[in-house]
């Protein structure tokens, strides 16, 4: 009996009572914080108010798959791994706001449920610990739509009842508004509501397909686009060298996600392979010249993180882009050589699909508990630098190890703090000693990365004839001074030299499309102003239209505490 598959109403009672079961949990814990009134979340609490949240995911979707006894085992094991992730992110972070969705740098966590699942699932319907590529394939494409059309369903759901709240409270009764705002109506319905939805695309099974195959069909055609722009791109570089690339300071992360974006459409168009269609020949050269681009992104992209790295060590997002670096590499080198195979047109796909997915569920599961921990790996990559003297203490950034790090910064802070070095040991205290208001605050000794423009992007619209002002072509600009890119790298800045404030000496005024920002020369030059201005505005300051107007009227002050300016309403009223 427990080798046997639920049957469909007793896969919907198990649905809807998960969803019921669950809410009113979530609902108990979201009420139990509010009395807190601003302490700390105890850690038991944000565990269990996780493990609840993303456990009802796995056992909806395990439910309609999975027999009885794989099933039960299975849940057991997701929601004991879900409260391990969650609790090693609250027991080694020193954020004080509970995050139970994982927007933080537990985001992994999405990706290793959904493959872990997908991989499990399909073992157990197939009888065998490595399932057909066919069934892995249906399975996670179902899954993938299943979960975009509850999460679309859910949200009309709220909007009909919001809907209908605005309604009654037009006819003043406000209850049905004060019932949608209470946790323990909320959350229970909002489980029920995702359950339901979860369990229609099960017994809608033309639907889901003829709805997975539109989508397949149009991300298929799509790849011929990306592997276009992917070739400008790579072609461009031959040309333009990797400094532009750089100097973005995104390179690493624009270059992953076109490695996702290249990864997801070549398995739309391939899906099953030729077995399955006949694939158009455009797409089948498409998917091959997009295999070797996604070699060569994923490897620009180690490239860019691993002068960040080699340059500052790691940090914690530095950390989470070396696992999106290794699993584009990995996912790069199968690519290719499933491109340049001789067999069938990307016959190694699958295999390398499949062996893939295990290897990035352990290497997600590593990341996610300590074994492989991002504030771990951080905290001792820091300190090491520091310790071994390949930075100085006071161009080291100590803040990295007091806020960035969690519990592992702290504890590598008080083992520096008792150095025999007398410089570390020091400095080390005094970040220890930093408060919490102190994390955004620019401390003593800080070293800012800065820029310094570039005197050839330049082009000065007024007045004619003249050249940027030297020291500003000299002055290194930190990040919150606001430098525009154009000053340094792409499309050239026009610029104008203009007395805003009638004291003889101009300020400098730079348009990067329709961003104006303005620079005034104090002891350096330091921003003044920054505006968005009309196309037809950026137009003429790019062929010199530009002056100074003093207003109609001053400005009125009273007292100490209010200065306004005077509008003219007679304007106004004559529009």
């Amino acid at each position: 009996m427990n080798t046997q598959s639920l049957k469909a109403n007793e896969t919907l009672i198990i649905r809807l009572a998960v969803g019921l079961i669950f809410g009113l949990g979530i609902a108990w814990l979201i009420k139990s914080f509010d009395a807190l009134e601003g302490k700390q979340i105890p850690l038991w609490a944000q565990v269990l108010t996780s493990t609840l949240i993303l456990g009802a995911f796995i056992i909806w979707a395990g439910a309609g798959a999975m027999k009885r006894l794989s099933l039960a085992i299975w849940s057991v094991i997701a929601l004991g791994l879900i409260a391990l992730i969650a609790w090693n992110r609250a027991a080694h972070s020193l954020d004080a706001n509970f995050n139970p969705f994982f927007l933080n740098l537990s985001f992994l966590i999405y990706p290793f449920l959904f493959i872990s699942h997908e991989l499990v699932s399909s073992a157990d319907q197939a009888g065998k610990p490595i399932a057909p590529y066919a069934l892995y394939f249906d399975e996670a494409w179902k899954r993938g739509v299943q979960l975009v059309l509850s999460g679309l369903f859910t949200i009309l759901f709220w909007a009909i009842l919001f809907l209908g709240a605005g309604l009654l409270g037009f006819i003043g009764f406000h209850w049905f508004k004060d019932l949608l705002m209470n946790a323990y109506f909320a959350w229970p319905v909002t489980g029920l509501a995702i359950a339901a939805s979860v369990n229609l695309g099960d017994v809608q099974p033309k639907l889901m397909h003829n709805f997975r195959a539109l989508v397949l069909g149009v991300l298929s055609w799509l790849l011929p686009v990306i592997t276009v722009i992917g070739l400008l791109f790579a072609v461009s570089l031959c040309f333009s060298g990797l400094e532009p690339l750089w100097k973005t300071k995104a390179a690493t992360a624009s270059l992953l996600a076109g490695c996702v974006a290249l990864v997801l459409l070549v398995n739309a168009a391939y899906q099953q392979g030729n077995e399955e269609r006949s694939v158009h020949i455009v797409l089948r050269w498409s998917a091959l010249i997009a295999c070797g681009l996604l070699l060569v992104f994923a490897g620009l992209a180690a490239w860019s993180l691993w002068l960040r790295i080699d340059q500052y060590g790691l940090t914690p997002e530095r950390t989470l882009a070396l696992v999106g670096v290794t699993i584009a590499m990995l996912y790069g080198v199968g690519y290719a050589v499933a491109a340049v195979m001789p067999k069938d047109w990307l016959a190694l796909l699958a295999p390398v699909n499949i062996a893939l997915a295990f290897v990035v569920a352990l290497i997600c599961l590593c990341v996610l508990t300590p074994i492989a921990d991002p504030y771990r790996l951080s905290a001792s990559s820091q300190a090491a630098r520091v310790d071994s003297g390949k930075v100085t203490p006071d161009k080291f950034d100590w803040r990295v190890l007091r806020f960035e790090t969690g519990t592992y910064g702290l504890e590598e802070l008080k083992r520096l703090s008792m150095s025999g070095n007398t410089t570390v040991k020091n400095a080390a205290a005094k970040a220890l000693a930093l408060k919490d208001t102190d994390r955004y605050s620019p401390l003593e000794g800080d070293i800012l990365e800065t820029r310094t423009p570039d005197p050839k992007q330049f082009i000065v619209s007024y007045p004619k004839g003249t050249t940027p002002p030297a020291d500003f072509l000299t002055q290194s600009f930190s990040d919150n001074e606001r430098l525009p890119d154009c000053a340094s790298s792409g499309i050239k800045c026009y610029s104008a030299l203009i007395d805003l404030n009638h004291d003889g000496v101009d300020e400098f005024a730079l348009l990067e499309n329709r961003h104006i920002t303005i620079y005034i020369r104090e002891n350096r030059w330091r921003l003044l102003a920054e505006r968005y201005v009309s196309d037809e505005t950026a137009a003429a300051f790019k062929i010199g239209q530009i002056g100074v107007a003093r207003p109609s009227f001053d400005n009125l002050t009273i007292g100490n505490t209010y200065r306004g300016e005077i509008g003219d309403i007679r304007a106004k009223g004559s529009d």
